[in-house]
């Protein structure tokens, strides 16, 4: 459901929110960037850093997307190749893609410099699993114990978890997911849902979507109601933000 435009303004929303109560900072690195619209987000702040994914398809329209902001790199590369150093870590929609997540968040501590924060945006709670989470390739639901025991065994703190999809957003996948069909998969196979699940929308219903996207005036007010009254009902939505950091 990312890739519904409602909710990806809503998850920038949320980033805003945070980067205000946290003093995350650059160099980033933003771990399968998909088409790149978390590293654009952070590059119209003046932040510079690196953006990596291992599809080739979301590579090209990452570069274009990002071709205005030189301070940002985009390679095509595997998350267990990169050796840098980041102050600040994004992995949106990316661990639940991964069959050794315990390794990848091992992984991404030795990425992090002692102080820096990763933010991962993740499905949450198995009860919520549908044939969405089968089309974009995923392998777990997290809940927020998991989440936080797998960010201690990396030497991970977790510090913040917000949901952004209760109660609005949640009613409206559980909604769809009932009414919809799925869709045929790209290909059968984790991997090739992976490598298409930023480019690919399980979520399009032509007129209605086209309503939605452009009803500003309808999504602000249900912002603001999200973030301030639900944004800690982790156990109640479909999908959550967990941001940690890694001690000095």
């Amino acid at each position: 459901m990312a890739n519904f435009l409602p909710l990806k303004k809503y998850m920038f929303f949320c980033l805003d929110k945070m980067l205000a109560a946290y003093p995350m900072s650059s160099p980033f690195l933003d771990i399968g960037c998909g088409v790149g619209d978390v590293s654009r987000h952070l590059a119209t702040k003046g932040w510079s850093g690196k953006a990596i994914d291992y599809s080739p398809q979301a590579v090209e329209r990452a570069r274009a997307s990002l071709a205005a902001y030189p301070n940002v790199h985009v390679e095509q590369k595997a998350l267990d190749a990169e050796v840098g150093q980041y102050s600040t870590i994004m992995m949106w929609d990316v661990i639940e893609h991964i069959e050794d997540d315990v390794t990848a968040f091992k992984k991404v501590g030795t990425l992090l410099t002692p102080g820096g924060y990763l933010c991962i945006a993740v499905p949450s709670n198995q009860i919520e699993w549908r044939w969405d989470d089968d089309f974009y390739g995923h392998y777990r639901r997290y809940s927020l114990e998991e989440a936080r025991r797998k960010g201690l065994e990396s030497g991970l703190e977790l510090v913040e978890a917000w949901d952004f999809t209760y109660p609005v957003f949640w009613l409206m996948r559980r909604l769809y997911t009932r009414v919809k069909s799925a869709p045929a998969q790209p290909e059968d196979s984790k991997d090739s849902r992976t490598q298409a699940s930023s480019t690919v929308n399980a979520w399009d219903v032509p007129l209605l979507s086209a309503l939605l996207n452009a009803s500003t005036f309808l999504w602000m007010p249900i912002y603001w109601l999200q973030f301030h009254v639900f944004r800690r009902q982790v156990r109640r939505g479909h999908e959550m933000f967990v941001l940690y950091r890694k001690p000095l």
